[in-house]
């Protein structure tokens, strides 16, 4: 009798373990509705006037970035507090987009020789360089707005000193609440900064000095 009624708790005891077992293999294998992370990706439309070329190379470094400027989209609140919105992220850090699009509107001036990266040029005889300051959305203001500041100077590479140095900064009122609408409005005050940069720096008039260097180097280089 005895062995019939611990007999009996054992089953029951094994039934109920099978029931958890089968309730926790359903939850794990039940499909999850999982948020992804939307990815957003600036094309600036670049229009610059084309102007005459001189003999002068000139080497694009990365700009830097402010911390808060990464792939996370980040605003700005009326007790100027940054934040990041939640899922959604630009498709490469800010500062690469704006080094790229800065690029493109110098080699569309086509004041220089040469543009590209510094780092994959043999000595170019002139550098810019520059920090990226502002890349958020402001909340602060009604309607919120796109804003983007950039630092950029341009310099001698050989020699100490700067030719020309500007502080940029552009906005524009984002026509919508949801990221696809910040995007659209940083994309059209990118385009203004980069080309207004570009004209910019196509305008600056350069040292007869330094073009006379330039010359002689690289023509010594091409003899060798």
């Amino acid at each position: 009798m005895k062995h019939n009624k611990r007999r009996d708790r054992s089953q029951r005891l094994c039934c109920v373990c099978c029931i958890v077992a089968l309730a926790f293999t359903a939850g794990c294998l039940a499909t999850r509705d999982i948020e992804r992370t939307r990815l957003y990706a600036l094309h600036p439309e670049i229009h610059v006037t084309a102007v005459e070329a001189v003999d002068v190379t000139l080497g694009v470094r990365p700009l830097f970035a402010a911390r808060p400027y990464a792939l996370p989209m980040t605003f700005l609140n009326g007790e100027r507090q940054l934040g990041h919105r939640v899922r959604d992220e630009w498709a490469e850090p800010p500062a690469n987009t704006v080094t790229r699009a800065l690029t493109d509107a110098l080699v569309a001036a086509n004041r220089f020789k040469d543009v590209g990266n510094a780092a994959d040029m043999a000595r170019p005889d002139l550098l810019l360089t520059g920090e990226l300051r502002m890349f958020h959305e402001n909340r602060a203001q009604t309607p919120a707005t796109a804003e983007l500041e950039v630092r950029i100077e341009l310099r001698p590479s050989r020699d100490p000193g700067g030719l020309w140095a500007e502080t940029l900064y552009e906005t524009e009122p984002i026509q919508g609440d949801d990221a696809a609408a910040f995007a659209a409005a940083m994309n059209k005050a990118l385009a203004r900064l980069v080309q207004q940069a570009a004209e910019a720096i196509a305008a600056v008039e350069l040292p007869e000095l330094d073009a006379a260097i330039t010359s002689e180097d690289r023509g010594a280089r091409r003899r060798l």
